[in-house]
């Protein structure tokens, strides 16, 4: 888990522009990020796992805190387990 100091902030995401600009707002500041396909990816993947638009960066870095763990919802992955044994049972793979 991240723990906020004073070179944290959170920022809230605005929009993606052309060349793979991230655009946050910081209170009542704009920032901007050139991101990398990976970075990309990574903050796809955060979006989605935090379910808001909130983005944790490192202010002296410009750092992105990105969570790119995947997340499993429990009773989802429970119930494709029992799909996949009842193929089983079934002589399916």
């Amino acid at each position: 888990m991240l723990s906020f100091n004073s070179n944290y902030e959170v920022g809230v995401f605005k929009r993606l522009n052309e060349n793979n600009e991230l655009v946050m707002d910081v209170g009542s500041e704009e920032y901007t990020f050139t991101l990398n396909d990976g970075e990309m990816d990574d903050l796809e993947q955060h979006l989605l796992n935090q379910e808001n638009l909130l983005i944790p960066f490192h202010k002296k870095t410009k750092e992105l805190i990105l969570n790119t763990e995947p997340n499993y919802d429990e009773e989802e992955m429970e119930e494709l387990m029992n799909i996949s044994k009842g193929a089983g049972d079934h002589g399916e793979d």
